[in-house]
């Protein structure tokens, strides 16, 4: 079982890998989780440590997200124990007292667990105290005697005033020395503190890493059915923000499409077609279409023979070099079958004129008309070569045969049923298909003949050369 695990100042990394064997990542922010199930794929997570103020927190949706997943979501001490109270009735599990008083109502306030820290360099060294372990230390003061029931709440309340950031116990005994608790008592809880600090956090993320480590044993997820829903602002997190791994790089999705902007000389035409693709799209979802499975079936194995990723280890490494997984590849496909059926309907709706017009602009729009009127005046040329366009009639080759020529011969391929093929070509017929093929095919016999003939007037026009005659002696 493989876990991921969110962890920063609350539990150091080393003592977190003699309990629990697990990839360890910085405290999350917005989108880490995400990137934690697309590019870790783990069995597991376990969120302790999160960050806020400086960056957006972990968000609420990607806990859903990863659950929808069928991977497990345990939180516990920090943000991982906020989330865990606010999402536990979707499957995500908490563990820990801080956990549970979040879950109670007794804890209510974010900054109750939150602290300042130095960066990962240093080890994430803590410049200040959390509320939930300066609370429960006070209250341990207070059961060993140091502390009656009005010194307990005074300096409790002189603690929770303090801005998270500056809630240090140096800071704490100076508030609570001006407000009348007596010095000898000031020393003495100094001195507690110093050796009985309780480390509710420390504790509660302890608790977390046994816990998944049991389910290595047990082999148990906890699951609760619901449904997910990918609304705007998650599919802008997902395709915008979320990172992908290229050997050391993490890049955001934005950020390569951005690289693709300005260095590949194709992005006008690959611009311009996605927007048509989306644009088609929207179409399509106001007509209420939708793409079938077994359309989607065909048009994926249309895709992986058109691209040679029949066998499944090619297919499997295609989908992690692409960055997506099955379900979105079929996503995808769903897409390109809902783009066939726009196109189906538009080509019934100009049955006549068919799709010679807009073939033919798009060919002038990429500045390369010009090049296939030559190519089509060519073979017409070759066609009228010796009578070859008489012989048009007279062939007994089947439509496979013709394609099977035809492909052993030129760069074009037809990866689908030619009659289907036909149609989305712009062909009326399947006989007017046979037809271009069996006229490609008698150019090129055209051709092979003419050069032929030309090989062999060459070869006469060069004189003969004999041996020359043995000298006498």
């Amino acid at each position: 079982m493989k876990a991921v695990i969110f962890l920063g100042p609350t539990l150091p990394i080393e003592e977190a890998k003699e309990i629990l064997d697990a990839v360890y990542l910085p405290p999350a922010q917005q989108c880490d989780l995400v990137n934690a199930v697309v590019n870790e794929r783990p069995d597991v997570i376990g969120l302790v440590d999160g960050v806020f103020l400086q960056s957006l927190s972990v968000w609420h949706k990607e806990i859903l997200y990863a659950l929808d997943q069928g991977i497990g979501v345990y939180g516990s001490s920090s943000m991982g124990a906020l989330r865990a109270a606010e999402t536990s009735a979707f499957g995500m599990v908490g563990v820990g007292k801080i956990y549970e008083m979040y879950a109670s109502g007794d804890l209510i306030d974010d900054e109750e667990v939150a602290l300042s820290h130095g960066p990962a360099e240093q080890h994430y060294c803590k410049t200040s105290e959390p509320m939930v372990n300066v609370r429960a230390t006070f209250q341990a003061a207070h059961a060993a005697g140091i502390l009656d029931e009005a010194q307990l709440d005074l300096i409790t309340k002189v603690a929770k005033k303090f801005y998270f950031a500056e809630r240090t116990f140096g800071a704490i005994f100076e508030a609570v020395s001006c407000k009348g608790l007596p010095q000898d008592t000031v020393e003495q809880l100094s001195a507690f503190v110093e050796l009985n600090y309780v480390d509710l956090k420390r504790q509660d993320a302890i608790e977390l890493l046994q816990t998944i480590e049991r389910l290595e044993i047990e082999g148990s997820k906890p699951r609760v059915k619901f449904q997910f829903k990918r609304s705007t602002a998650f599919e802008t997190l997902y395709n915008r923000d979320r990172q992908v791994r290229q050997g050391n790089s993490h890049l955001h999705q934005e950020a390569i499409s951005n690289y693709v902007a300005i260095h590949n000389p194709g992005f006008h035409d690959l611009n311009f077609n996605a927007l048509n693709r989306i644009v088609v799209l929207a179409f399509a979802e106001m007509l209420g279409l939708q793409a079938r499975k077994e359309a989607v079936d065909a048009e994926a194995a249309r895709y992986r023979t058109r691209k040679n990723l029949l066998q499944e280890d090619e297919f499997s490494s295609w989908l992690t070099a692409s960055h997506i997984n099955l379900d979105e590849f079929r996503a995808l496909m769903g897409q390109v079958v809902l783009c066939r059926r726009m196109h189906r309907w538009f080509m019934i709706a100009m049955w006549m004129e068919r799709t010679s017009k807009v073939i033919l602009d798009e060919l002038r729009l990429k500045n390369e008309y010009a090049e296939w009127v030559a190519r089509a005046a060519a073979q017409d040329r070759l066609l009228r070569t010796n009578g070859a366009h008489t012989r048009l009639g007279g062939t007994h080759l089947s439509l496979n045969d013709l394609l099977a020529e035809h492909q052993d011969w030129s760069d074009a391929t037809i990866d689908v049923d030619p009659e289907e093929w036909a149609q989305e070509a712009g062909f009326h017929t399947i006989g007017n298909l046979k037809m271009e093929l069996l006229r490609a095919s008698e150019a090129r016999r055209a051709l092979l003949e003419l050069l032929a003939d030309t090989t062999d007037s060459e070869r006469e026009a060069v004189p003969a050369v004999h041996s020359p005659e043995p000298i006498q002696e």
